[in-house]
């Protein structure tokens, strides 16, 4: 396949030898395209074509998507995979679209998946998308955990996922395209500076110029990454006391001075995650002050962050579900042991 030797196929896909069917998520566009060539090359090696399932997703917020799902589907039989077009119908939010297409998607090939026994979704993040990422948590105030970028595995609404490119250069996945004498599908909002991801795009080159490049940048997630596992596992030390029934949290303050700051400000951000029912915010800062409060007076009187009531006597720190939030945090918890370790 002309193209393939521009990037190792190999490199890419023999890391998932474990998975018996795949997913692949095309778009249609530059990235997306080249990921479907490098799987088309891997199958074509090893006599795979079964293993792999196109998913392509219109999301129905402009007309020219079904063509370009009807493109991808094209292209993936072209080279003997079996494919899936998936639409996002009903009423389409006026805000926060770009989130909640993303929701929609995964939802809809997480369902498919599940029908076809594909057991993870392969995507065409890549380096600069890394870059992107990172500058966009650093801009939010994002800790460490943040600052590790995307990872190569996650799971996102149910759906495993791996980024086996997020090593690999755009331009190098458009010269991929080029050889194989593609055009791919082009989408406005990838060049709409109304969307912030966008904006930190096309800041990249400046910051290049500076010495601060997408490759420097996805370095440093690697290392916050490293950074972060280490975190994680002093903060698994300080115990974690839950009642089930209310579901409140307590730590004991002490544990909070004696342990280092940063591992502090993990533990009690984790306690107040699963007390509240919900995800981390973006911005550090907050739990930050509180850790600070706590460990510096000896007591606490009860004030609420990220959808908990935080109270200390001096000796114990208590994290409570504000009213309406005990019923989702007790789901969150419910199968735990009454002591956790965050």
């Amino acid at each position: 396949m002309p193209g393939h030797e521009l990037i190792d196929s190999e490199a890419i896909f023999a890391p998932l030898n474990a998975f018996r069917r795949i997913g692949l998520a095309v778009s249609g566009g530059p990235d997306s395209l080249a990921l479907l060539l490098l799987a088309a090359d891997y199958a074509r090696k090893h006599a795979q074509p079964d293993r792999f399932i196109v998913y392509s997703v219109d999301h129905g917020l402009r007309p020219e998507a079904a063509d370009e799902v009807g493109f991808v589907l094209a292209i993936a039989h072209q080279y003997g995979f079996a494919a899936r077009g998936l639409k996002w119908e009903g009423d389409k939010p006026v805000t926060g679209i770009q989130q909640a297409a993303r929701a929609a998607r995964y939802a809809l090939i997480g369902a498919a998946m599940a029908e076809d026994g594909a057991e993870v979704l392969v995507t065409a993040h890549h380096l600069g998308d890394q870059a992107e990422t990172v500058l966009m948590r650093l801009a939010h105030g994002s800790g460490v955990e943040g600052l590790r970028g995307m990872d190569y595995f996650a799971e996102i609404g149910g759906v495993m996922l791996v980024r086996p490119l997020l090593g690999i250069e755009k331009a190098q996945l458009a010269r991929v395209i080029a050889a194989a004498g593609l055009a791919p599908a082009a989408d406005p909002s990838n060049i709409d500076t109304s969307y912030e991801r966008v904006r930190w795009r096309q800041m990249l080159p400046q910051l290049a110029a500076m010495g601060l490049d997408a490759r420097r940048l996805a370095r440093f997630a690697d290392r916050m990454r490293d950074a972060d596992a280490a975190l994680g596992e002093m903060a698994a030390r300080i115990a974690v006391d839950h009642d089930e029934m209310t579901g409140e949290r307590r730590i004991a303050r002490a544990a909070l001075r004696a342990a280092p700051r940063a591992a502090a400000i993990r533990a009690l951000g984790n306690v107040l995650r699963d007390a509240g029912g919900g995800a981390k915010a973006h911005d550090l800062a907050p739990v930050e002050a509180l850790v600070d409060r706590l460990r510096a007076d000896p007591a606490l009187k009860r004030t609420s962050l990220h959808a908990c009531l935080i109270s200390s006597d001096g000796e114990t720190v208590s994290i409570a579900p504000e009213p309406g939030r005990s019923a989702k945090s007790q789901a969150r918890g419910k199968g735990q042991r009454s002591v956790t370790r965050n």
